[in-house]
């Protein structure tokens, strides 16, 4: 019998699969776009890239973009009815709302 890992992403592989259509190369345009402070976006993983990829619980949650800091964005998320939370991610895990 197997144990189970208890990692970051464990039980998670469902919701990374890619459709065959979006499987390969990251698309520039996605890996480029920029945002400015205020806009609201969804958390949206790309599992091609595993740098700075969301814990589970912020998949698919709506957030507002508070800061910048580099190349990545602070973005503030309400998690699951509990109170707000602040995480950094890269501009290829968002989309625009």
């Amino acid at each position: 019998m197997s144990i189970t890992g208890n990692g970051l992403h464990k039980r998670s592989r469902k919701r990374l699969k890619l459709d065959i259509k979006e499987r390969g190369k990251v698309d520039i345009k996605k890996a480029l776009q920029s945002f400015e402070i205020g806009d609201k976006i969804i958390v949206d993983p790309d599992s091609r890239v595993q740098r700075n990829l969301p814990q589970r619980s912020f998949f698919g949650s709506v957030g507002r973009i508070v800061n910048k800091k580099g190349k990545a964005y602070t973005i503030e998320v309400k998690q699951q009815g509990k109170s707000l939370k602040r995480i950094d991610l890269l501009p290829i895990h968002m989309k625009r709302l």
